[in-house]
């Protein structure tokens, strides 16, 4: 009988035991897990700054190479000496006419590589249509109206 109470304190010891380890273990699985997901996600999260840092580079570079309109701007800014702006005064105004450059024609700015510098259709003043049928009609040239 004495073996069986000594035999019975080992089994519920042990048995306790067996418990407990199976509890802690289990715990130490979820942990074990969390910490699995977790170094998956920090995984992730750098490949991400990886990305974000190489498209940053990249945008970095091509600003070098074609600067914004705000860097323009503000180097022009910096450069610019600083002059107070003045307002013309009504005398002033009323000074300014008619200058001969608001009136005269220009010929067209862009030209071809092989034109000459007089374009015959740009170089003679336009023509009225009064006086531009009577030189068709001299051409005797029948002429089809395509909306008829």
């Amino acid at each position: 009988m004495r073996q069986f109470s000594i035999l019975l304190v080992f089994v519920v010891a042990f048995g306790g035991a067996a418990v407990l380890y199976e509890q802690e273990s289990r715990k130490v699985k979820g942990v074990l897990s969390q910490i699995t997901d977790l170094q998956a996600k920090v995984g992730d999260m750098q490949a991400e700054i990886n990305r974000l840092n190489a498209e940053l580079e990249s945008v970095k570079l091509a600003e070098r190479r074609r600067p914004n309109l705000n860097g323009i701007a503000s180097r022009v800014l910096k450069n610019q000496p600083t002059a107070p702006v003045s307002k013309p005064t009504p005398a002033q105004q009323q000074r300014r006419g008619l200058v001969a450059g608001d009136v005269t024609t220009a010929t067209p700015a862009i030209r071809g590589r092989g034109e000459p510098a007089e374009d015959g259709e740009w170089a003679k003043p336009t023509v009225d249509a009064e006086a531009y049928e009577p030189q068709s009609a001299e051409e005797d040239t029948a002429v089809v109206d395509p909306y008829q």
